[in-house]
C-alpha cells in the first residue's frame, strides 16, 4: 500500500507503512474511561491513520485515529508508561499496527 507524497511544509511524525512482518495490536474501541487524559505524543495527522501517545489515571496507552468517516476511534490496552512506550516505538518505526 503507498502513501500519498506528504507536504514538504508539514514537520510532524510519520508512520511508515507497516512491514511484513509488523505484529498486529489488539486494538478496542475507545471507551470513556477516565475524567482526564494527555496526549504526550502524536502522530501528523496528514496521512492515516493517525496515533496518539496517551495517559489516564495513571496507565498508558495508544489511540488510533481513522480518516473522518471512516470507522471508529480504537485504542490499545491499558498499561505501563514502559510497555506502552515499546507499543510507541513499534507503531512509528513500523514494526507493530
Amino acid at each position: 500500500m503507498s502513501r500519498p507524497p506528504l507536504d514538504p511544509e508539514c514537520l510532524g511524525l510519520h508512520v511508515p507503512t507497516p512491514r511484513a512482518d509488523a505484529i498486529r495490536v489488539d486494538w478496542a474501541k475507545s471507551l470513556p474511561r477516565a475524567d482526564r487524559l494527555r496526549v504526550r505524543g502524536h502522530t501528523c495527522a496528514c496521512t492515516y491513520p493517525a496515533f496518539e501517545l496517551c495517559t489516564a489515571a495513571g496507565l498508558w496507552f495508544v489511540r488510533r485515529l481513522p480518516a473522518k468517516g471512516l470507522g471508529d476511534i480504537v485504542e490499545s490496552a491499558w498499561t505501563s508508561a514502559s510497555a506502552t512506550e515499546e507499543l510507541w516505538l513499534q507503531i512509528v518505526t513500523g514494526r507493530a499496527r
